[in-house]
């Protein structure tokens, strides 16, 4: 009767949004060595998509969902778990692709041709199935979708994918268990694990991130009772040991102490020993395991529970999911259903603080001339918006007047138009713990350099300006935004101290205050002194 009541539900709430796209087969496929079903299909529309504006690119995304399956060609119907895998960088599908356009035949089938990416060559839980590895202790739903833009996998994406897979498997018998959804991701889809829980961290039963191109506020996973476990090699981003650490042992700002243990399979001797961290109060709710013999690498062997890494006790991690369900943590069930109009909102309004919405579509040189235009316009109005009046007063308030340099409280209203991806980012975390989120502008090389300008809302002599080095790589340039001003560097900053906040003494007073990056730098937040 349960498994009647939600199907019904699911069908009623598809009636409420866009079907997902049927000129795109089904293609079911038989996984003969996990004796699964594969099934390929293009999620419904989001956001709304408006015919050939480039600016609104995927509005829809190919996956590929496996159900167990009785034979070649029956699925196995019943109520089961469901994981989520969320790729890395090289299996993005085309970035150029508009689905708001009509396309033929010819054009669903190249998409088609391209999914087969997620599967093998992304080294995940598609590959383990195809290779006889995937061997959970009782049957699951393994869906995998395919990022159809730079950066990762917004919270949209992600909910809609699993949307329409229980709409879609309920018409076929089985019903998805929302009391254990659970979410996986490599590199780039492990820094989109890290902001869909930023921004959600009650939905998922449990994570894992491995090698994740991100970090998280550890006291948001202790405050939400998030079950994660945590990879690190030896070569990694932003998920290296000692964020991973921080992750597993939160920090003084938390509201409870944790204290880490070693998996009792190992000598747990970290810096010549892969092994595995676990942590009080909950000792099997986070988890971290070191890989030192791995560069940006491993995560295929622990998807198919081969690496050395993974704790002799238990090789599966898709068992350590399994375990793990929400109704044990006090948390609400997933919400399977979907709402694209508050979907879309909530997409529209996290987008800034956690995942790129889309790829640049413009040049950099369009951007810049955009940004001097905003700020032409702004210098030659006469009287100020609210927007302008707000950003005046917030600043006013924070800076102290007479020659005394104090902090100026930035926001991402400051970020002036012009600016490609989510700049705002820069300046949504003010405070002094390690920031989570950051401006990407997106992988290519071709895009930058790329600009943005700070508006402070009134003219400023500057004495400080800080920035938080999350990579340790890349470059970053600071000058006068004032285009009647001199354009001269004030700071230059090569990214050299991984994870760490850096401070440089300058004097310059000025409205608004350019920020340059290159080659990808990942520079997280920007903070000011002035008066």
């Amino acid at each position: 009767m349960q498994t009647f009541i939600v199907a019904l539900l699911s069908l009623i709430s598809c009636s409420a949004l866009a079907l997902i796209d049927t000129r795109f087969p089904e293609s079911p496929t038989y996984m003969s060595k996990a004796n699964m079903i594969r099934f390929q299909y293009m999620s419904h529309e989001g956001a709304q998509c408006t015919t050939g504006i480039n600016t609104k690119l995927i509005s829809r995304v190919p996956y590929y969902v496996y159900a167990p399956a009785t034979g070649t060609t029956q699925i196995k119907t019943g109520k089961y778990a469901a994981v989520i895998f969320l790729h890395g960088m090289g299996e993005q599908g085309s970035s150029v692709l508009n689905m708001c356009y009509t396309r033929d035949d010819a054009y669903y089938a190249s998409i088609a041709t391209n999914l087969i990416k997620v599967e093998n060559q992304a080294g995940g839980p598609g590959a383990a199935i195809l290779n006889g590895q995937f061997i959970p202790q009782e049957n699951m739903v393994v869906i995998i979708p395919q990022s159809m833009q730079r950066g990762g996998f917004s919270t949209d994406v992600i909910r809609r994918v699993i949307s329409d897979t229980t709409v879609q498997l309920a018409a076929k018998g089985i019903e998805l268990d929302a009391d254990r959804i659970y979410l996986t991701g490599l590199s780039m889809g492990g820094g989109s694990v890290f902001n869909y829980i930023a921004a959600n961290p009650t939905h998922f039963s449990a994570a894992v991130a491995i090698e994740a191109a991100g970090g998280i506020d550890p006291c948001l996973v202790r405050a939400n009772n998030v079950s994660l476990w945590g990879f690190a090699g030896g070569a990694s981003g932003n998920m290296g040991a000692g964020n991973l650490r921080t992750i597993i042992n939160g920090n003084t700002s938390c509201p409870e102490a944790t204290i880490e243990y070693t998996n009792p399979a190992y000598t747990c001797r970290y810096n010549n020993k892969s092994c595995t961290l676990l942590s009080a109060l909950r000792p099997n709710n986070l988890r971290a395991t070191f890989m030192p013999s791995n560069g940006h690498s491993g995560w295929r062997e622990v998807y198919n529970g081969t690496h050395s890494a993974l704790p002799t006790t238990e090789k599966n991690i898709y068992n350590w999911m399994l375990s793990q369900k929400n109704s044990d943590q006090g948390k609400p069930l997933f919400p399977l259903d979907y709402d694209t109009v508050s979907s879309s909102s909530a997409a529209s309004s996290t987008a800034l603080s956690s995942t790129p919405s889309s790829v640049p579509t413009s040049s950099s040189s369009s951007s810049i001339a955009s940004t001097a235009s905003s700020i032409a316009s702004s210098v030659a109005s006469s009287t100020s918006s609210t927007a302008s009046s707000s950003i005046m007063s917030s600043a006013n308030s924070s800076a102290a007047h007479g020659g005394t340099p104090a902090p100026i409280l930035l926001s991402p209203a400051m970020i002036l138009p012009g600016a490609i991806a989510n700049a705002s980012a820069l300046v949504d975390e003010q405070n002094s713990t390690a920031p989570t989120t950051f401006w990407f502008a997106g992988w290519s090389t071709a895009i930058y350099p790329v600009e943005a300008i700070i508006d402070l809302g009134r003219e400023y002599t500057l004495t400080e300006i800080t920035i938080y080095d999350a990579n340790g790589t890349g470059l970053v340039e600071f000058s006068d935004g004032d285009l009647s001003h001199s354009q001269t560097v004030i700071v230059s900053d090569s990214l050299t101290r991984y994870l760490k906040f850096t401070s440089y003494p300058v004097n310059i007073t000025t409205r608004y205050l350019r920020v340059k990056k290159f080659n990808a730098a990942n520079m997280n937040e920007v903070k000011l002194m002035g008066y």
